[in-house]
């Protein structure tokens, strides 16, 4: 970790620490093992607990209370894992956060199983919500859960298409990726009672911050450091999904990329200038959602966000 992500975790520390202890908690019941102990274990792998601390943050830059902020930051982290656990069953990545993944520790059924637990724990938790329009959060909280599945369902649909369009990809990765990172921001000005306009700015900068981290993760997917990725590099090759990288060097070739070798495809990308191109597109996005901040509140909050929109562009971690 690099020392700037250092400081800034560590200013960050007290709340965070309330915030795991919330997490870890729900998972803390012994009834029906079989159920809590794999949610347990994805509660408790290692994390940077980003869109939680996101709700967060856009809570208290709209002068929110922790408390209220608390309850939507739970409920998009179990969210959030149960996305993972599903994807990682129907990715077949044994590798989640350095950890082997739930359906590999256990087995298929019983990572389903926890994933539908998670699902459940995340309405029962925002719920549970003192402060906010209740019945507007619930609304978004459901509809994004829908459109995630739906992203979801167009990544699978794509691995078996011959020719996906730079556009069909990028509304792919909003309804996959962004649109849960959109809902934290957008949560935690709810929490907050925060007006129209800035719950909206919120909306803007978890969209574009959102599409910035999908991007940049297609690139980190190839060209990364396996032991710093945390997941195994390559799996979205092997599996033959369209990222933006594939698109346009498939354009560029005029031929099929997946005859290609890995080492090869990694080559062409550098040689074509797609690399670089794709750098600049997320680039592009993180610059926007650092103009949203602009329009915000103007607060010790509102530097944190900065400070972490800088951190997840550069991966200091």
């Amino acid at each position: 970790m690099s020392q700037q992500a250092k400081i800034f975790f560590n200013d960050l520390k007290p709340l965070l620490d309330q915030f795991q202890e919330r997490l870890v908690a729900i998972g803390q019941k012994h009834q029906v093992p079989l159920f809590y102990e794999p949610i347990q274990y994805v509660l408790t792998l290692p994390g940077k607990r980003i869109r939680p601390l996101l709700t967060i943050l856009a809570n208290q830059t709209c002068g929110g209370r922790l408390n209220s902020a608390l309850y939507p930051a739970l409920a998009v982290e179990l969210l959030h894992n149960f996305t993972l656990v599903h994807d990682d069953i129907m990715d077949n990545d044994a590798l989640r956060r350095g950890q082997p993944t739930v359906h590999k520790k256990w087995d298929v059924a019983t990572a389903i199983l926890a994933g539908d637990g998670l699902m459940g724990l995340a309405f029962k938790k925002l719920l549970e919500a003192p402060e906010g329009d209740l019945l507007t959060m619930m609304r978004r909280f459901t509809d994004v859960m829908l459109i995630i599945c739906e992203g979801q369902g167009l990544d699978k649909m794509f691995e078996t298409q011959s020719e996906v369009s730079e556009e069909q990809y990028l509304e792919m990765i909003r309804r996959k990726t962004a649109v849960l990172i959109e809902l934290s921001c957008e949560l935690g000005a709810l929490s907050a009672s925060a007006a129209a306009e800035n719950i909206e700015r919120f909306r803007q900068f978890g969209y574009n911050l959102g599409m910035a981290f999908q991007i940049q993760d297609d690139v980190l997917d190839i060209m990364a450091d396996e032991s710093k990725l945390g997941k195994t590099v390559g799996s979205d090759w092997q599996m033959h999904k369209q990222t933006v990288l594939s698109i346009r060097l498939r354009r560029e070739l005029r031929q099929k990329v997946d005859d290609l070798t890995f080492e090869e495809f990694k080559r062409a990308l550098n040689e074509t200038g797609i690399l670089n191109q794709v750098q600049n597109m997320y680039r592009d996005f993180f610059n926007r959602a650092r103009q949203a901040l602009k329009e915000l509140p103007q607060n010790e909050s509102n530097q944190k966000l900065q400070e972490l929109t800088d951190l997840i562009q550069n991966r200091c971690w």
